[in-house]
């Protein structure tokens, strides 16, 4: 049965995220080695994988030397790995970067939930019942926000940093959101809410 996948913020190529991040890879070529041979571990040929953007560094040789990419095709690597992806637009994914994506938000109805992915969590329409994002790497697994009817809303943070570089599923992501929802306080006014939102009830 096919799967769903979630994930962000590879930066293929670029040397200089191994120290931004303390990435535990000796260099650029390990880093991105393991990344194709983790994803290609849990993902299967016909899976569904959601990409959250910023994708890798593919610059010019000046670029190389400052450690911000590598001179080549991004989809080098990204043609080794399984699934069927769709890419949302990171904030390095852009025209001179070899990797622009006119896509910025993808909308999904699953699990119950009407989720938001977008990379930047600053950008999240918090209207949505979830947010999957990517962009904060390291900062933090999940942050709590809340929407315009100061009801809380749940962002999950999907950067490989925070899956020991492997995509997460959708059931590890629905698993998190539950955990959240069935020890929040606010559980009962929360699940009212958004059956209010589902019957037309709410903007």
């Amino acid at each position: 049965m096919k799967k769903y996948f979630f994930c962000s913020d590879f930066h293929f190529c670029h040397q200089n995220i191994l120290k931004y991040e303390s990435r535990p890879f000796q260099n650029v070529e390990e880093m991105n080695n393991e990344i194709v041979r983790r994803h290609n571990e849990r993902v299967k040929k016909d899976d569904v994988v959601f990409f959250l953007g910023d994708l890798g560094f593919f610059a010019s040789k000046n670029a190389e030397v400052r450690g911000e990419g590598m001179p080549i095709n991004p989809h080098t690597l990204l043609n080794q790995m399984n699934g069927d992806f769709y890419h949302i637009c990171g904030n390095h994914d852009t025209r001179s970067n070899k990797t622009f994506i006119p896509v910025f938000s993808i909308t999904l109805k699953m699990g119950g939930l009407n989720i938001q992915l977008i990379h930047n969590p600053e950008h999240a329409n918090l209207n949505h019942d979830l947010i999957i994002c990517g962009h904060v790497h390291g900062k933090w697994p999940t942050k709590e926000v809340m929407n315009k009817d100061d009801i809380p809303v749940l962002i999950i943070n999907v950067s490989v940093e925070q899956h020991d570089y492997r995509p997460f599923t959708f059931d590890e992501i629905k698993s998190i959101y539950d955990r959240w929802l069935t020890d929040h306080p606010r559980k009962s006014e929360i699940t009212k809410y958004m059956k209010r939102k589902l019957h037309g009830h709410t903007n």
